[in-house]
């Protein structure tokens, strides 16, 4: 074996646990339901989402940072996000912090199975 091939391996080992993403087709309706990713969360801890949201006709995609408590409090709640969007937010208890998203077709658009979808990435 060669150094640079061991300290490829190396360094995939390494940065590997780092590297997560989550890839998904969010179909658009005029009264979408919303696809929700949980993770835990710690008191006080820093949650950092980026999402890629792919072009699509005659659709916004919104997106809401929830968690998992009694309160259900709603951390951050944006409209008509495109593009890369990072955002940030602090957890305010224990639990699981939820980022929700909904793709909605606009009023004017009638044909639901031309339109395209977006996917998203987290």
């Amino acid at each position: 074996m060669s150094g640079r091939y061991i300290l490829s391996l190396f360094l995939v080992v390494l940065l590997a646990p780092f590297a997560l993403a989550i890839k998904f087709i969010l179909p658009p309706a005029r009264f979408p339901v919303g696809k929700c990713i949980w993770n835990a969360a710690h008191t006080h801890a820093l949650v950092i989402v980026t999402a890629n949201v792919g072009p699509g006709p005659s659709q916004r995609v919104d997106i809401e940072i929830i968690d998992s408590t009694p309160q259900q409090n709603v951390y951050l709640s944006k409209r008509d996000i495109k593009g890369e969007t990072r955002l940030a937010v602090t957890a305010h208890a224990d639990g699981e912090v939820g980022v929700c998203f909904k793709n909605w077709l606009s009023p004017g658009e009638c044909r639901l199975h031309e339109a395209t979808s977006h996917v998203l990435k987290r």
